[in-house]
């Protein structure tokens, strides 16, 4: 179905809403300077929560898309993993740091990661061989988090901690104090996060000079295959001391270089790991200084973004405060309140944690080929949540920063070019192969439909065109059934598996390939057959019970168990969740559920209301969950009922029930950032449909939103009056003119100079 377009002014009564969200009745009051965002960026924001609420985010300091993350590996004294999760290597309610290792993720569900780690304590023994042994108690009270910085002061051993990162390397401070009688530093080369394993370590250190280099190959949590990560650094002073262990609890005083890998048999038994390391002692009260370089390319690559470094921690500091401070400039906003002001903040800083720039100074990279590559002419991206991010940060990219979204879709066409497809979840330089679905075909196809020049896109188009009509099938990310799929009309769950989700998710990519097909000049055949592709979903509804539900081969209904289970049909949600999982055609859904779809999204809400108030975490939510990312379109959906009021109402419920400036601040984990990107969209009033050009209107969290759009001009967002008050009646205004309320192109929004929500 065509999107709805702006056409007539729309005014309907809002329901009740939470007090004091509106703006002041005169808008044209002056406002004074806009909010200074990058002073209300809090990085502890997602590091805590428990269970299916764990934000999985890391307090490491960074750089937009840095490779290099340092920040601390956090354990609980107790032991107790479910309400500790740690997707970044850390936990708010932890008491020990068990290192300060340099590479991180942001809020994934899995965990990996955690290489090349140091540690100080004071004295070298036996027991130091194990994170157990040399962990030590940390405060909150001692730590200091910035964009781009991590401070930390150990009381046993008496250490004050920095760190900081440039992007592909990183600056470790360590300043012992007086009561530490033999200042050492330890270099684990066996520390990994999860359940990771270590499968091979070399490194070297010139005592005479402290000159550090190595590399360490690991098996994660995550990745498909190993990863070699390569290090080059620089130790100051360099150490008075050195030694290093090959195994836990064998030391060997004297010894400056490891040259350790699991026998075949260790390797292939999935749960040996190496145990090894370096430690280098220092004099009473020394301050030492690491640089190091890291890369996954290869030992050159190392030292290249290792050299030049400078050594003090505040042109570090600064150097990131300005990268950051560049990258939030296109926006400005006046208004909201001290709490929205750090939400947002931190919103659009968690926004460019990931993806990860692999490529080095130089340009080069490693493919999925396993082979180093000259400079492409763009930055190499990986770690791309996809399944999580196409829905509200890869357009967060297409709004703010077009160069990041670019670079993203050319790296995944490095990837197939190099691997043989288009990845679900890049990790490193491999496939995670993680979820369901063709989320890169949806953000390619976007990204055509919304204009978005300066990328390869036929040729990433014609991928996944070959890709998604079977003519290509990839080693990794292929979809499921392609022969029988297109005749039979939908998956089935005893061919696939995760039918429901996999059907779904495939139409959602269909309907945005059909249309970049045909913007592009493609062959109109495969628009036409994709386009009939994209309505399958239809095939899955069971209008006996009201839901979508999985069919065996020959068409029969396989029962629902429950309509809250998690079921094997679907993909980390129930049958209600995914009832609503038809973004690209919520007009067809509507009319597919008939006159009921009201009452029905109704109470998806009242009762995800219900189970809010009692306030019982960690486990998923049955109704609309927050925390998960297949419904996160859902509040929006009630403007194409006609009620655009529900709307309003409930996208701000969302952000006053799952949205804290705390470290239990998420829903869930943050994937990348995409629940954060989601409630940027929330405060601009504008929610992207996945895989589409349109926008959803709802009404802003600011009195006054600037948005300098790269090579489109600026736009400015404005709000008058209060919008979530009952009865309130709400006008879109588009540079002066009025228009219908439900809905945006983006050509539109594009061409529009301003913006302006006048509620009365």
């Amino acid at each position: 179905m065509r999107p709805l377009r702006p056409a007539l002014l729309l005014l309907l009564p809002a329901c009740a809403g939470p007090a004091g969200k509106g703006a002041p009745e005169d808008s044209a009051a002056p406002l004074g300077e806009p909010v200074d965002l990058l002073a209300q960026i809090d990085p502890l924001i997602s590091t805590g929560g428990i269970g299916y609420n764990v934000g999985s985010g890391t307090p490491a300091a960074s750089t937009p898309l840095a490779l290099a993350k340092p920040g601390p590996d956090t354990s609980d004294a107790a032991g107790w993993d479910f309400g500790a999760y740690r997707g970044g290597g850390y936990h708010y309610d932890d008491v020990h740091v068990q290192g300060f290792s340099n590479l991180h993720l942001h809020g994934v569900g899995l965990t990996d990661y955690g290489l090349v780690s140091f540690m100080p304590v004071d004295g070298m023994d036996a027991g130091r061989t194990t994170e157990a042994g040399y962990r030590a108690v940390f405060s909150h009270a001692d730590e200091d988090v910035r964009p781009g910085a991590y401070d930390l002061t150990l009381a046993s051993p008496d250490v004050a901690v920095q760190l900081r990162s440039d992007g592909p390397a990183a600056l470790h401070r360590y300043t012992f104090g007086p009561e530490a009688a033999a200042p050492t530093l330890l270099l684990d080369l066996g520390h990994v996060l999860g359940e990771g394993r270590v499968l091979a370590v070399r490194a070297t250190l010139d005592p005479a000079t402290g000159a550090l280099s190595g590399w360490m190959t690991h098996d994660g949590e995550m990745a498909k295959a190993p990863i070699t990560t390569y290090f080059e650094g620089e130790v100051s002073p360099p150490p008075v001391a050195v030694g290093r262990w090959r195994a836990e609890g064998a030391l060997e005083p004297g010894e400056a270089t490891l040259d350790e890998a699991l026998d075949a048999g260790a390797a292939g038994d999935g749960s040996s790991s190496l145990r090894a390391g370096l430690w280098m002692e220092f004099t009473p009260g020394a301050e030492v200084t690491v640089t190091v370089g890291l890369s996954f390319t290869d030992a050159d690559g190392a030292a290249l973004n290792q050299s030049a470094l400078p050594a003090d921690p505040d042109a570090w500091e600064d150097a990131a405060r300005a990268a950051w401070a560049e990258r939030l400039a296109p926006l400005k906003v006046w208004g909201g309140s001290d709490d929205e002001q750090r939400i947002f903040a931190t919103a659009l800083y968690h926004s460019l944690l990931l993806p990860t720039q692999i490529s080095d100074r130089d340009g080069r990279y490693r493919g999925f080929d396993d082979a180093a590559h000259p400079d492409p002419g763009h930055p190499l991206l990986t770690d791309l949540s996809l399944w999580d991010t196409y829905r509200t940060t890869h357009p967060l990219y297409l709004l703010l920063w077009p160069d990041v979204q670019r670079a993203s879709l050319n790296s995944l066409l490095r990837n197939a070019e190099q691997g043989g497809g288009v990845p679900r979840w890049p990790l490193a330089t491999w496939e995670g192969g993680f979820m369901v679905g063709a989320p890169g075909h949806v953000i390619a196809a976007e990204s055509v439909l919304k204009g978005l020049g300066g990328w390869e896109d036929a040729a990433l188009i014609q991928q996944a065109v070959d890709e998604a009509l079977g003519r290509i099938r990839p080693p990794y990310s292929a979809r499921p059934d392609p022969d029988g799929y297109p005749e039979r009309g939908y998956l089935s769950e005893e061919i696939s598996g995760t039918s429901v989700a996999w059907t779904h998710e495939l139409c959602l990519a269909d309907h945005g390939l059909a249309r970049a097909a045909r913007a592009l000049g493609l062959d109109p055949a495969d628009a036409d057959e994709l386009e009939r592709r994209s309505g399958f979903w239809a095939n899955l509804y069971n209008p006996e019970t009201g839901f979508f539900q999985a069919r065996t081969p020959d068409g029969a209904w396989i029962p629902l168990r429950s309509e809250s289970a998690w079921d094997d049909p679907f993909s980390e949600g129930n049958a209600r969740q995914y009832l609503w999982m038809v973004p690209h055609d919520p007009e067809g859904l509507m009319q597919t559920l008939g006159p009921t779809a009201l009452d029905r999204l109704t109470e998806f809400f009242d009762e995800a209301a219900l189970d809010a108030v009692d306030d019982i975490r960690g486990v998923p939510e049955e109704w609309y969950w927050h925390g998960n990312e297949i419904d996160l379109h859902a509040p929006w959906l009630f403007s194409y009922l006609g009620r655009p009021d529900l709307t309003r109402r409930w996208v701000r419920w969302v952000m006053d029930t799952w949205y804290k400036p705390t470290p239990d601040g998420l829903a869930g984990n943050d994937d990348g950032g995409t629940l954060s990107a989601w409630y940027v969209w929330a405060a601009l009033g504008l929610y992207p449909m996945a895989g589409t050009d349109v926008y959803v209107v709802g009404w802003p969290a600011f009195d006054r939103i600037e948005l300098d759009r790269p090579g489109g001009g600026p736009l400015v967002i404005t709000r008058s009056g209060d919008g979530l008050t009952d009865g309130a009646e709400v006008e879109l205004r588009i540079d002066g003119e009025p228009v219908a309320g439900l809905t945006l192109d983006h050509a539109t929004l594009a061409a529009a100079a301003a913006l302006e929500f006048r509620a009365r």
